[in-house]
């Protein structure tokens, strides 16, 4: 298994998959989501991370029925599952939505996530080093536990720059849907790859739900997509961490999203 990579930052994609794909190669296991948490620190390398966004494609595709067009509520905090759940719905051209949005057919929420309603059905994520956590809901079944068994060759990719990555507007804005608000695979390349000066760390607010607040789709993109576009990681930690200079430090991490 590569570790190590032929340079700092990969060639330039158009859509997620391609980024992906490309990350793969380029950077092997080098650091790609890293979070620090009540059960210490734990990272994803690129290959690593891949490999659960592979087996989520397949879930998706094999068990749900989701294609290229389809949605996919979520709901939570950012972690390394969160971007693992993003990145395999990408893969295969689904749009990221936020689990109150009425007619999802799945919805994949944070077990300490408050305050969504949820129809249809459910797996779960939480923050245990391997992904997992306890469903407040008997028989609901976890997506780490969901993904496992299938396989780590991804189904065949979407490549369309222009599909539909996150879309907050049904939610946020009564159904009228704003450009601020939706937002395609390049676009969020684009904006990922604007900002990429060195490692940036994401603040965990409580068991906030990221897909709740109106900047998602910018902190879903620095979560999820800047590590495929610059090469450097993403750091996870809680804005309630009194170890967060520390944190920086060791991380080096050259700005915080508050």
């Amino acid at each position: 298994m590569r570790i190590g990579g032929l340079g700092d930052r990969p060639a330039p994609s158009s859509d997620i998959a391609t980024a992906l794909s490309v990350a793969i190669a380029h950077l092997g296991q080098r650091p790609a989501v890293t979070a620090h948490g009540p059960e210490g620190r734990h990272e994803q390398g690129f290959v690593s991370l891949a490999g659960w966004a592979s087996k989520g494609a397949n879930l998706l595709r094999d068990e749900f029925d989701l294609v290229e067009g389809d949605r996919l509520g979520v709901a939570s905090p950012p972690g390394w599952p969160l971007a693992a759940v993003a990145l395999s719905a990408w893969w295969l051209g689904i749009t990221i939505v936020p689990a109150s949005t009425p007619g999802l057919a799945l919805t994949v929420r944070h077990v300490t996530t408050p305050g969504v309603s949820l129809t249809g059905d459910v797996l779960w994520i939480g923050d245990s080093l391997d992904g997992a956590g306890v469903p407040p809901v008997l028989g609901d079944e976890c997506w780490v536990d969901a993904v496992t068994p299938h396989p780590d060759r991804a189904p065949t990719p979407a490549r369309d720059d222009s599909s539909v990555a996150i879309d907050l507007s049904e939610t946020q804005r009564g159904g009228t849907a704003e450009a601020s608000l939706v937002a395609t695979h390049l676009e969020l390349l684009t904006a990922a790859a604007s900002d990429a000066q060195g490692v940036l760390g994401i603040l965990r607010h409580g068991d906030e739900d990221l897909l709740a607040r109106s900047d998602a789709a910018v902190r879903l993109a620095a979560l999820a997509v800047r590590p495929l576009v610059t090469g450097t990681a993403s750091v996870v930690a809680s804005a309630e961490d009194t170890g967060l200079g520390d944190i920086s430090a060791a991380e080096r991490v050259v700005r915080w999203l508050e």
